[in-house]
């Protein structure tokens, strides 16, 4: 019963519709990219690569946009694909309503990272620099960079045994601003890129929800077609007229059992006044037969 699916409303995989497969099709590529970047924001934060301190001090914002983003679509795949392999019509309607905000926040990390890159970037950075990145910042930039403050050693520079006045290195400025054009660039069009495919996602959702199975609505008769009290008697009415009344079976009367020659043969032989007969006749020994030898030594005495 559990490897056909029955009683789980799984259903064997030869029965699903096509509008199941557009489901599950769709549901597994919001694994994908949902996955994809939540791996991504997670070896950020651990600075498991080169260049992932920068991020995290530069571009914190987006960074934490990205792992709200990736958890919301993987919080709706498994919705979807609950939803899609139980054939849960209430279940999918939760899981189209969750792919509009998953939407936005892709939405939102797109235009962020477009607007930080597009328009003054090295302004901002300046600025960032100077007013919103802390000492700690400031020195993980320049140690992963290998730079010393921003536009030389002498510039608002966090001192440590790369970084002090007379050092070679070179400001942080140039480095830190290619670093950031080419990291917002990909950003952005990543999060634009999956703009046409959530989309596809969301309409196969709002078109295929209602036909995960062949069934019409719930599966309830509608109202108006259910019988009243009125439609029952009516049709007893018919009833009675398309089989009119007919005489009741008369039940046959008891007959005694037959006295035949058998039933009086079977009588005599079971008859209790016979068998006490037989078997005085068992216990008595004839004369000159051996038995027990009780007659013959009375006689003798």
């Amino acid at each position: 019963m559990l490897e056909e699916g029955e009683g789980l409303g799984i259903g064997r995989v030869g029965r699903w519709s096509v509008h199941k497969w557009c489901l599950l099709l769709s549901v597994s590529t919001l694994l994908v990219y949902g996955l994809a970047g939540l791996i991504c924001a997670v070896l950020t934060w651990f600075r498991t690569y080169e260049l992932a301190g920068v991020m995290v001090v530069a571009n914190n914002d987006i960074l934490v946009l990205i792992t709200l983003s990736s958890s919301i679509l993987l919080l709706c795949f498994l919705v979807g694909i609950s939803g899609t392999i139980l054939n849960s019509r209430p279940i999918l309607a939760v899981y189209a309503i969750l792919l509009w905000p998953a939407f936005l926040s892709i939405v939102i990390i797109g235009y962020a990272a477009y607007k930080q890159r597009a328009f003054a970037l090295d302004r901002k950075l300046n600025l960032a620099w100077s007013q919103w990145y802390t000492p700690l910042g400031r020195l993980i930039i320049q140690d992963t960079l290998r730079c010393c403050g921003y536009y030389d050693a002498l510039h608002e520079a966090t001192a440590s045994n790369q970084c002090y006045p007379r050092t070679p290195l070179p400001g942080c400025k140039g480095k830190l601003y290619r670093y950031e054009r080419e990291n917002l660039a990909t950003v952005w069009s990543t999060a634009f890129a999956l703009v046409p495919v959530h989309i596809i996602n969301i309409f196969v959702s709002l078109l295929c929800s209602n036909h995960i199975t062949g069934t019409f609505g719930k599966g309830i008769m509608p109202k108006r077609y259910w019988l009243s009290n009125a439609d029952l008697q009516a049709d007893a009415e018919r009833l009675k007229e398309a089989f009119p009344e007919t005489r009741p079976v008369a039940r046959p009367d008891l007959t005694r059992p037959p006295s035949g020659a058998m039933c009086r043969a079977d009588r005599e032989e079971h008859d209790p006044l016979l068998l006490v007969d037989e078997w005085d006749c068992m216990t008595t020994t004839r004369e000159g037969s051996v038995g027990l030898g009780i007659d013959q030594e009375f006689r003798h005495r």
